[in-house]
């Protein structure tokens, strides 16, 4: 039962509703020389795998694709000849990837616009890693697959939006769109739609499918590169964030680690137990390699972003040390529990850090994260929680729910009285993120004064300035700004305006 099949489970459960399930994820599949948007409960959201990097482009780095040069093409080919002679690859690989590599370069000249654009960008990086000398025998299946699949996808098909996820027909990895570096192998999301179909295997759903399960992991392992001396990563291949390709994802890294120790339990598969192994060094390794470094408080941390050694991310933490923790729960791995407990006191530390009193940050003396990235580190805290990993997590996921949920608080803070044609600052205090208005009424209910404005959590005030005595009213409003839910609170005194003295 391959994506179809799930996907029409999906839409039956819908009912009545042309929508897809709250969990599901869209995907373009593409076969048979057209492409279709479907959704996939198997396919993680957007939300579930943006990238996102603080005060830079979420979607790309701005670097423009260069054009194809001779010594480019020829690092290429010499690359392959090289891994050819040192029995590296086998010579029917070496013919396929060479193909590849020839193939796209036609379809290049005969593009032209924007679809040139994102292939020229995909072709380059090939010949970037092999100028660099990094296109090494490891990496070979991952960069030409992804050629093959811009190849594939540029000339004829729909063209996607900002952060489309796209598969093929046949293959159950995702690919990622991103604007100027064409489509991206996303790591993170398909092996997160590895855990997916795990779930419903495990829950014995309708939507069980463990024949794709088998086939995601096999294409996975089969794209691991090894990385340095002592483990194997899943790599992207793009600029992203002020990072120059190869970088690896501690995050990504975790998942795909839990995704194939939960499969090796479900499907006593051993080999795929193996594979996580081999990816443990990544924990073991400082950046730009690997993704261990020294946290905020001193403490290990595990990186999100294996180009960026002093952002500290909180959920993508969290995440890493839950992948780590599971793969030793489902099949007993004395490392994992160990990178585990080296870095779990440091999350402990860590956690209150996220905090602003009515929401949280997305990263170490960062910039707040948006609504879909304070629910993702609440869903993590959680999960801490209920895997019973100590009480900080149960508290923390249960303030940020509250912050989430809880309506707006705000009082009316004075003057009680004020001087005809003198101004007064009418003070008030909101408890998180709000719009406040402040309107002061005359005794007929009428308006003498309105204002409306965005304040942070804690004080602050409008300036009026009254024409006259007479004993007003005012009334203090908020409506909460980071969900979007219509959530609101208000307050009321009055206000007595005297007569200039003399």
């Amino acid at each position: 039962m391959g994506y179809v099949k799930r996907t029409a489970l999906a839409i039956v459960a819908a009912t009545a509703v042309l929508a897809a399930p709250a969990q599901a994820g869209e995907v373009i599949v593409v076969g048979g020389g057209h492409s279709e948007r479907v959704f996939d409960p198997a396919v993680p959201t957007r939300a579930e795998v943006a990238l996102s990097v603080p005060g830079r482009r979420a979607t790309a780095s701005g670097v423009r694709a260069r054009a194809s040069t001779k010594s480019g093409r020829r690092a290429v080919y010499a690359a392959l000849r090289r891994q050819l002679r040192r029995k590296s690859i086998k010579r029917a690989a070496y013919r396929r990837w060479r193909a590849t590599y020839v193939r796209s370069a036609r379809t290049l000249r005969r593009l032209s616009g924007a679809r040139a654009s994102q292939l020229r960008y995909v072709l380059t990086s090939v010949e970037s890693l092999a100028l660099r000398g990094r296109l090494g025998a490891t990496r070979m299946p991952v960069a030409f697959l992804q050629l093959a699949r811009n190849r594939q996808y540029w000339p004829r098909q729909a063209y996607p939006g900002s952060g489309d996820q796209v598969s093929f027909r046949g293959s159950e990895i995702l690919f990622q769109y991103f604007p100027g570096e064409g489509l991206q192998l996303h790591p993170l999301s398909t092996f997160k739609k590895a855990n997916h179909l795990h779930g419903f295997c495990e829950r014995r759903e309708p939507s069980c499918d463990e024949a794709a399960l088998r086939r995601i992991l096999d294409e996975m392992t089969a794209l691991a590169v090894k990385r340095g001396r002592r483990f194997i990563a899943w790599e992207y291949l793009f600029h992203f964030g002020g990072g120059t390709p190869p970088w690896m994802s501690g995050m990504a890294q975790a998942t795909g680690i839990q995704a194939l120790g939960r499969a090796a339990q479900l499907l006593g598969e051993p080999k795929y137990a193996k594979t996580a192994r081999r990816a443990l060094g990544a924990f073991t390794t400082r950046p730009p390699t690997g993704v261990r470094t020294t946290g905020p408080r001193g403490g290990v941390h595990y990186l999100q972003y294996s180009f960026a050694p002093r952002l500290y991310i909180f959920n993508a933490f969290l995440q890493s040390l839950i992948g780590l923790f599971d793969f030793d729960r489902v099949v007993g791995d004395d490392r994992a529990r160990s990178l585990f407990d080296q870095a779990e006191p440091e999350a402990r530390r860590e956690v209150p850090l996220s905090d602003v009193g009515d929401w949280s940050l997305y990263s170490y003396a960062g910039s707040e994260s948006n609504r879909d990235y304070h629910e993702l580190l609440r869903e993590f805290l959680q999960s801490m929680c209920t895997r019973r990993l100590g009480p900080i997590y149960c508290e923390y996921a249960r303030k940020y729910r509250g912050y989430q949920v809880d309506p707006p608080e705000v009082t009316y803070e004075g003057p009680a009285v004020a001087t005809e044609d003198t101004p007064a600052a009418l003070r008030f205090s909101v408890s998180k993120l709000s719009a406040v208005q402040v309107t002061v009424r005359r005794p007929d209910g009428r308006a003498v004064f309105d204002r409306l404005g965005t304040f942070r959590r804690g004080t602050g005030s409008f300036t009026w300035t009254p024409q006259g005595p007479s004993t007003f009213t005012v009334r203090v409003a908020a409506k909460e700004l980071r969900t979007g839910l219509e959530k609101r609170d208000s307050d009321s005194a009055e206000i007595q305006v005297e007569n200039q003295p003399g």
